[in-house]
């Protein structure tokens, strides 16, 4: 069993949405979390709604900030869980025993993750689903939600925090390096952990964080790389997470054309 989990949330001028988040954590079963929130100075009386809430919020600040991941850097520097989830206004776990449920199949792997549901203004939900194995060709083609990842503090503690010269795409770029450059350890939880908005910034400014996503590549992987990537990803469920020999030489191929020696074998499996 896990020490503690930090649930992190960031929040500029929505207050409604801020609110609805607040409700979500502190209404869990599962008590043993700390929450965290940072909020950038918002002027549509979400400081009074923290200020209504203090006494079940552990840590809060509303003041200016340089960007969302500037936000929420602030937070892991303050959380002292053993794991963090990223739950921004607007945001709820699925339901009040969500963590009571997934807690206990924690078992020391680096990032722990689950499904999330989308919601579009008509408030109706709809399934995202995750690859139950986290790859490159996975990441390629969709991140993993935030809102429905647990990642140990010390994974930022190691490996550097988010990047704050992004406006969007930075918690994939994380993921990418930490997933290319060292040897994490996943678990995948096959239930739905969280809800959140298709309204957000990352969804309204979708042009942007493809952009991000662009130069990030463009500076680590080749074109060829990221296409025989997603070849093996696909091929991989083909043949049901087997490799036969057909696999092995599609990887072996991958390996070769990495030209930078800051990716390794880990790339891919």
């Amino acid at each position: 069993m896990i020490k503690k989990i930090s649930v992190i949330t960031v929040a500029y001028n929505n207050k409604s949405g801020l609110e609805e988040t607040i409700k979500s954590v502190i209404n869990q079963t599962y008590r043993d979390f700390e929450f965290v929130i940072i909020d950038g100075g918002s002027n549509d009386g979400s400081k009074e709604l923290l200020e209504s809430y203090s006494s079940q919020i552990d840590f809060w600040v509303s003041e200016p900030d340089k960007g969302i991941y500037n936000a929420m850097n602030k937070g892991i520097r303050k959380a002292s869980g053993e794991y963090l989830i990223f739950m921004n206004s607007g945001d709820r776990f699925s339901a009040n025993d969500i963590l009571e449920k997934i807690i206990p199949h924690f078992n020391n792997e680096d990032i722990v993750y689950g499904n999330a549901y989308y919601e579009l203004e008509n408030r109706k939900k709809y399934e995202y689903k995750i690859p139950p194995k986290i790859t490159i060709g996975s990441l390629l083609k969709e991140p993993i939600c935030h809102q429905s990842a647990f990642f140990r503090k010390e994974l930022f503690e190691k490996y550097g925090m988010y990047d704050e010269n992004n406006k969007i795409a930075s918690d994939w770029t994380f993921m990418m390096d930490i997933f290319v450059h060292h040897n994490i350890s996943q678990k995948y939880i096959n239930v739905f952990i969280s809800i959140f908005e298709k309204t957000g910034i990352s969804s309204t400014n979708s042009n942007l964080g493809v952009g991000e996503q662009k130069k990030y590549l463009a500076d680590n992987v080749s074109e060829e790389v990221q296409n025989m990537a997603l070849y093996f990803d696909e091929y991989s469920k083909f043949y049901n997470g087997k490799p036969g020999t057909m696999l092995r030489i599609v990887k072996d191929k991958i390996y070769s054309l990495i030209y930078r020696k800051k990716y390794d074998r880990k790339f891919v499996d």
